[in-house]
């Protein structure tokens, strides 16, 4: 056994509290600056101070940090997570194996001994009763000492043993949500240029990292591609995005369909399960425009499902816009087909915001932010 009674006596799980109210405080300066800087940027768009090529630019620079910074929020989070739920494990267990040993080096009349290692022998209280015995046998008395100290040494080993998996458990736990705050602070790359540094992985969203604001009751299943058609609700985000190329094996470009490229990856397959929920409700092939579903994805949550908005209107109001194609809980619910009612799950996510699109705008080349794209000018939110 690696861990000893002393090494377990020595933790101090509350500095773990301290790197997470750090973590805190850090994703909480990034939303507080993108978020000035979106307002800013939309104030001078809306008093026509910034127009023309250089205020789309800037529009979609925004846009594109907007979507770097959320995945950058999203694992800081995530670390404060780990290092939050780690204390709880580590104090408890820290706890018991000092509790153990001072009610053992204290028990009456004579207490045990307590080794590094967990050991507890009873010599002195042996030493005691033959001290005490006179001409009486004690062989009796003498075992069931032993005994005693056998069964405390089973059970303070326990305990150490019930500490070392714990620290071993946040070790990895803080070592991934690590990672991923790292590869997230990679994606950011050149602050001048606004490109992911070379070599980074450009997707918006760190492997495994959960997002910014998500209800300790509500924990997020961890979704994996299957490769089951639409209608099982089983398809999800699995670290990539899917904006890595320029065809897809969906359907064909319609006459209004946005110029971007067709999606690819794990996107091309959340949109083409979605696409069989919504035709089997009644949709039409040609209403499901995938160039413009995916044109909404990469601008609204860069390919992540566990997105969360977290610096406009509705965030303040309460309801912020969530998932894949950032819905707020009372239009999801609204629009989302029956069976289909988990607004982390991309596949749900997506049929429930085509179908608010639809209805809304007519169709989803009429989505503002397709319709400005395809005019020339810059995205919109919807």
């Amino acid at each position: 056994m690696t861990l000893t009674v002393d090494d377990v006596a020595a933790w101090q799980p509350e500095q773990l509290t301290a790197a997470a109210d750090h973590a805190k405080a850090v994703y909480e300066g990034i939303d507080r600056i993108v978020g000035k800087a979106l307002t800013d940027t939309q104030a001078l768009t809306d008093t026509n101070a910034w127009s023309g090529v250089a205020g789309a630019a800037a529009r979609t620079r925004m846009d594109t940090e907007k979507s770097r910074a959320s995945a950058v929020g999203a694992a800081l989070t995530a670390l404060e997570t780990a290092y939050r739920t780690q204390v709880g494990a580590l104090s408890a267990c820290k706890d018991k194996v000092v509790r153990l040993r001072t009610t053992f080096l204290d028990e009456p009349p004579v207490g045990f001994e307590v080794a590094a290692d967990g050991l507890v022998t009873a010599a002195a209280r042996i030493q005691r009763l033959r001290d005490n015995a006179g001409d009486t046998d004690v062989t009796t008395l003498v075992l069931a000492e032993e005994a005693a100290a056998a069964q405390r040494t089973l059970d303070l080993r326990l305990a150490l043993k019930a500490a070392e998996d714990a620290a071993t458990a946040a070790r990895t736990a803080v070592a991934t949500a690590n990672t991923a705050v790292e590869q997230a602070f990679a994606a950011l790359g050149d602050p001048k240029l606004g490109v992911p540094a070379q070599g980074s992985d450009t997707s918006t969203t760190p492997a495994a990292a959960p997002v910014a604001g998500t209800p300790p009751a509500q924990e997020r299943p961890s979704y994996a591609m299957s490769g089951s058609g639409g209608g099982s609700g089983s398809s999800g985000y699995s670290g990539g995005s899917g904006y890595s190329g320029t065809s897809g094996s969906l359907g064909g470009q319609s006459s209004s369909a946005p110029t971007g490229p067709l999606p690819t990856g794990d996107v091309a397959k959340w949109i083409e399960d979605a696409k069989k929920i919504l035709i089997e409700m009644g949709y039409k092939p040609e209403e499901i425009d995938e160039r413009a579903i995916a044109m909404i994805i990469q601008h609204e949550s860069g390919g992540n499902p566990y997105a969360e908005n977290r610096w406009d209107s509705n965030w303040l109001a309460g309801h912020p816009s969530k998932g894949i194609m950032q819905t707020i809980d009372s239009t999801f619910n609204a629009y989302k087909a029956p069976g289909h009612d988990d607004i982390w799950n991309p596949v749900d996510n997506i049929v429930a915001a085509v179908r608010y699109s639809i209805d809304r705008y007519g169709s989803l080349s009429n989505v503002p932010g397709v319709a400005a794209v395809n005019q020339g000018g810059a995205y919109q939110g919807y």
